[in-house]
């Protein structure tokens, strides 16, 4: 079981006093949705949480913060780091804070980072992060302190500690435990469909990724079969997706094609570019359901009702409610 509890932001974007935003159940859910809810430690949590408001009330900030959180656990480039995290809304004299609680094999974790900023109102790298398990601290920046780690790596690595790399990308490596390994793992995956977060976040769905994934040695069987039961219930007569690759010897292999046939006329396939945007988008989305539901990961879908039909929302939503009918997810 793993899932996010809650998020917190402070001086960012359009943000300046700090925010809470608290994913737990509200009474009526608890009595009347038990289904679409997690339990730990007798409190209940939304397993889907929707963000709505009018234009420039701060929905985007919200994503971007947690955009800005994933990509600085995760990444592990030493000379990357972004820098959008700030603009004159905000103040130049405040630190900005981003703080996330999450829970993972039944743990209770929080994750807080302070970054520093320049008068361009541009983050230049982490003033200080500290990882909690309940009331444990797991590391501290600021105080060099990072438990279950040996000493001497520990002062290898903080003597040379950039401003732009995160402990946790420093140190999960050495952490005998795996619980640095497992927190990296949560946060590797997550998902981001929209075309809006594309132009944001590098780890938005691609097409070469849909070629990756529908012929995935792993799953590829499954997911196919996922998609085309998926498009076989709501009526649309998509019988086959096929994919065309050209080998060439001692290099990657090059994506030339992803073939979709109709029932209709199964002997003339539709490339995926020439079907509709609701086509190429409920694909990339039943793609995302799948990853998250194998890797238990969390999923956020941007302007989810501009994607695909409304009357497919509550469909998709029930998809990621419940379990998916794959051997990879227990």
């Amino acid at each position: 079981m793993a899932f996010i509890t809650s998020l917190r932001i402070k001086n960012f974007f359009s943000i300046k006093n700090e925010v809470t935003i608290d994913f737990k159940a509200t009474p009526y859910n608890i009595e009347n949705n038990p289904e679409r809810l997690f339990e730990f430690n007798g409190e209940y949590y939304n397993k889907v949480i929707s963000l709505y408001g009018a234009n420039a009330s701060g929905k985007t900030t919200v994503l971007k913060a947690i955009i800005a959180l994933f990509t600085i656990i995760i990444d592990e480039r030493s000379d990357y780091f972004p820098l959008y995290f700030k603009n004159k809304f905000s103040s130049i004299n405040d630190d900005s804070q981003l703080g996330i609680d999450f829970v993972i094999d039944n743990r209770k974790f929080t994750y807080v980072v302070t970054f520093q900023s320049n008068e361009q109102y541009e983050i230049i790298g982490i003033k200080d992060e500290k990882l909690f398990l309940g009331e444990e601290i797991l590391f501290d920046r600021e105080g060099q302190i990072v438990v279950n780690i040996d000493k001497n790596i520990q002062e290898a690595i903080f003597n040379n500690l950039s401003e732009k790399k995160s402990l946790l990308a420093e140190f999960y490596k050495f952490d005998d435990t795996k619980t640095l390994e497992k927190i990296k793992i949560f946060f590797v995956p997550f998902l981001f469909t929209s075309q809006s977060i594309d132009r944001i976040n590098s780890n938005a769905l691609t097409y070469e990724d849909i070629g990756t994934w529908l012929t995935n040695e792993l799953f590829k069987e499954e997911l196919n079969s996922f998609i085309l039961s998926f498009f076989k219930s709501i009526g649309y007569d998509i019988v086959k997706i096929e994919l065309e690759y050209q080998e060439a010897i001692g290099k990657k292999r090059e994506l030339l094609s992803i073939k979709i046939f109709h029932k209709i006329d199964s002997s003339e396939p539709l490339e995926l570019y020439l079907e509709s945007s609701g086509t190429q988008n409920l694909l990339k989305i039943l793609i995302d359901v799948y990853y998250m539901k194998i890797m238990g990961t969390p999923l956020i879908i941007d302007e989810f009702d501009s994607l695909i039909h409304p009357m497919l929302t509550p469909i998709i939503i029930n998809l990621l409610i419940e379990k998916l009918r794959i051997k990879f997810f227990t």
